[in-house]
């Protein structure tokens, strides 16, 4: 009667230890945070300056990487993202580009990292005149495009300013605030498509 005891205990332990593993979901990975599927586009509103308002387009993607143009008002600027498991980063920028032209072969010139993982607070990584870290992974953002729970907001810091970014999975950037003594630029997300 124990052995008996014993096996059915035994089982009920590895039924729920497989049903636990079976149940557990992937750790989200920064790419999640950061959509970079050809024809997404987002639209932010802007208050602080002149260039606070600006709209993004992804135009051209390949394996692991996209093309973004990003249209201020007063200039576009091109921007390339790289996707790995633990990181988005901008490995290439150009400012004054008008055309559409594909850059995804250039060298690159940048090498920002965005996000990064783990995606836990406490989290830092950059340099130390511009260290990011993740302050906070539960933050609820307001915008014209809705309100957005569960996003992962970074800190920015650097010599004489510091910003906020927040991401939230499967939209990308919701929100951007940059504080420099007095001075105060903020950009939310307006509308966007996602591809």
């Amino acid at each position: 009667m124990k052995r008996v005891l014993t096996i059915a205990a035994a089982s009920v332990i590895v039924i729920v230890i497989i049903s636990f593993i079976g149940c557990s979901k992937p750790a989200k990975k920064p790419a999640d945070y950061f959509p970079l599927t050809k024809g997404s586009s987002w639209e932010y509103e802007g208050a602080g300056n002149e260039f606070a308002s600006f709209k993004r387009e992804v135009i051209f993607t390949d394996q692991k990487r996209a093309q973004i143009r990003e249209n201020n008002g007063g200039t576009v600027s091109t921007a390339i993202f790289e996707t790995t498991g633990n990181a988005v980063s901008r490995i290439f920028f150009q400012a004054e580009t008008y055309d559409k032209v594909n850059l995804l072969d250039r060298q690159p010139n940048d090498n920002t990292i965005i996000l990064q993982a783990p995606l836990k607070e406490g989290n830092k990584w950059g340099e130390s005149d511009r260290q990011r870290e993740i302050v906070d992974t539960n933050a609820v953002v307001e915008t014209p495009a809705g309100k957005f729970e569960k996003c992962i907001k970074v800190k920015i810091s650097g010599k004489n300013s510091t910003v906020f970014e927040y991401f939230k999975e499967g939209i990308g950037m919701v929100k951007r605030e940059f504080h420099s003594g007095n001075e105060q630029v903020i950009s939310t997300l307006s509308k966007y498509t996602i591809k």
